[in-house]
């Protein structure tokens, strides 16, 4: 039996959508919809699912990603490891980052744009872009990366609990189409995944560790499971994925979601 799925492709714009693009109004999650589009066996490598809304955007650590309807993107790209011969994760992740902050600053030169670990992007050092990848594994195969984005694009007023969010708006008094940087985004990640096979992991780290938000500079952190803040140089981060710091007392190293920023 066809899923019903497609029924909730709903935009209707001026240019007929490509086949690459699930184009929808309203749902609740679009790394949900991926899933939903894998589990019914409709997925293919390089598809994107857009949503004009979220009603509940999936953020790290079980937090929800807010955005304005209409004003935001909220996409999730599909793509299958084995296609492009990659088996690190954290390769996928430093991948996706590089190529969200080398397009930013070709699109505004102007902006400070930096990779906040593990997967934020900063424009003058408010948070921009979350990232969110989830691993679809089928026995010891990594079959699929749903890759989630979202990004404050034509936004100019945000809740006051996001003290430490921008839009690109904000960051340059201009606005933006939305379908324009979907395709861009697009087409840059999926020519880098062809492009940097593993034997290119410590260049892409060293671009990864160039654009650090905070690298060298001293910072405040609170370990998850301690109340106490404590400050630590960023050093950089190594190839299994982990922040390294320097604290008075030696070397630390954080795993993702084991880590809070204090800005």
């Amino acid at each position: 039996m066809r899923s019903k799925l497609r029924n909730l492709l709903t935009i209707q714009t001026v240019k007929p959508n490509p086949k690459w693009l699930y184009a929808l109004d309203t749902i609740d999650s679009t790394n949900n919809y991926a899933i939903s589009l894998l589990d019914d066996g409709m997925a293919h490598h390089g598809d994107v699912v857009w949503a004009l809304e979220q009603t509940a955007g999936k953020g790290q650590r079980g937090k929800t990603w807010e955005a304005k309807p209409g004003e935001n993107i909220m996409m999730t790209l599909i793509v299958q490891p084995g296609q492009v011969l990659m088996t690190n994760p954290f390769h996928l992740n430093m991948i996706v980052a590089n190529t969200i902050t080398s397009y930013f600053k070709n699109i505004y030169s102007y902006w400070k744009v930096e990779i906040k670990w593990p997967n934020d992007i900063f424009i003058n050092a408010k948070k921009t872009v979350g990232i969110l990848i989830e691993n679809v594994f089928r026995g010891s195969n990594w079959s699929h990366a749903i890759i989630g984005m979202g990004i404050n694009v034509n936004q100019s007023v945000f809740p006051d609990h996001l003290t430490n969010a921008t839009s690109l708006h904000n960051a340059s008094g201009l606005r933006y189409e939305l379908r324009e940087i979907i395709t861009d985004l697009r087409a840059g990640i999926l020519n880098q995944l062809l492009r940097d096979e593993q034997e290119n992991f410590e260049q892409t780290r060293k671009i990864y560790n160039e654009n650090l938000f905070g690298q060298g500079s001293i910072r405040r952190f609170r370990l998850r499971a301690d109340d106490e803040a404590f400050e630590a140089k960023v050093l950089e981060v190594d190839a299994e994925g982990m922040l390294l710091l320097q604290t008075k007392e030696g070397l630390l190293k954080c795993a993702s979601g084991s880590l809070q920023w204090l800005l």
